[in-house]
Order: C-alpha cells, then structure tokens, then sequence
C-alpha cells in the first residue's frame, strides 16, 4: 500500500522546514521541493506525500501513471500507456524536465523522484535514434515473446535518455 510505505519513510517536520526520508533529513529552509516520477502506484504515492509535507510545501510537481484517479493540488499527474508507451508518457516526461528551467531548479532545491513498478512504460523518453513507435514496436514485441520485465526494462533503458540514472544526472 503506497500510503502506508509512504507514511512510513517520509516525515515532515513544517516548523523546522525538515525532510526525513528513511534515516536521511534535509533543510528545506532554504530551498523548495519538487516531484517527478511514474508509475502505477506513483499517483498515490504523489497524494499521500502532499498529505504528509502538505501541499503548500510543494512548488511543483509531475508524474506519469496509468489512470487518473489521484486528488493531489500541487502534483500534476499524466495518464500515460502501460505496458505499452505511449505520446502522453513523453508528454509528461518532458514536463517533468521542463520544471528545471522553468523554476531555475538549483542545489538548495530537492527534487523527490516516485518511482513505482510500470515506471519503465510510463516514463518514455526516447534516445534522438529511437522513435517512440520503434520503443512500442520493441516493447510489444518482447513482451509477446515472454521475455522477463527485468530483460525488458534492460531493453528500455539503453533505449532511454533518462532510465539508468539519466534523470536523476539531470537534475
């Protein structure tokens, strides 16, 4: 259950201005927070985050998932393909990474990143070589060979611009 993981992991100190995260904190009090991410569980990850750090606490946020389902105020969430790609999938990725500039983002800023399983497809960016038809043409065709999802998601980010590490390099 995300909120229950959620509530569990994040703590919220308002009068401080502090972020724990599991056993890490950090000083909001001189920087904003961000959210980014997919997945099928992100959108409740998403609303149970800005029920515990509120959402006037949050300046911005996007995450891709496969329904839209989700009260959140601060966080946008993008319903995008699963398990196949799809255009509103790069949408929001590209959302996602428009918040950088668009907010002069910096190294007092923390960017929080929801990650849940069916990220891989909901956060298609292409490399420049790739198309996403040719990423849809490739997932659907291992995934009608029976092939693992970890093969696949292996598939996906040599095919990605922000899989491996890339979007979190990013920010």
């Amino acid at each position: 259950l995300p909120s229950r993981i959620m509530n569990s992991a994040v703590k919220y100190d308002a009068a401080n201005r502090v972020l724990t995260l599991n056993e890490d904190t950090y000083d909001l009090s001189s920087g904003r927070v961000f959210v980014v991410g997919g997945g099928k569980a992100s959108g409740l990850m998403a609303a149970a985050l800005e029920d515990i750090i509120r959402p006037e606490n949050i300046t911005a946020g996007v995450v891709n998932c496969k329904s839209g389902d989700y009260q959140t105020r601060r966080i946008k969430i993008v319903v995008a393909g699963h398990p196949i790609q799809d255009r509103s999938g790069v949408s929001g990725v590209r959302e996602m990474l428009a918040l950088k500039e668009r907010y002069s983002i910096n190294e007092n800023d923390l960017v929080l990143c929801l990650i849940s399983g069916g990220g891989s497809a909901l956060m298609p960016y292409p490399v420049t070589a790739v198309s996403l038809a040719d990423k849809q043409r490739i997932t659907g065709l291992l995934l009608s060979s029976g092939v693992e999802i970890t093969e696949i998601n292996t598939v996906r980010k040599h095919l990605s611009r922000i899989k491996g590490g890339q979007l979190g390099r990013f920010y």
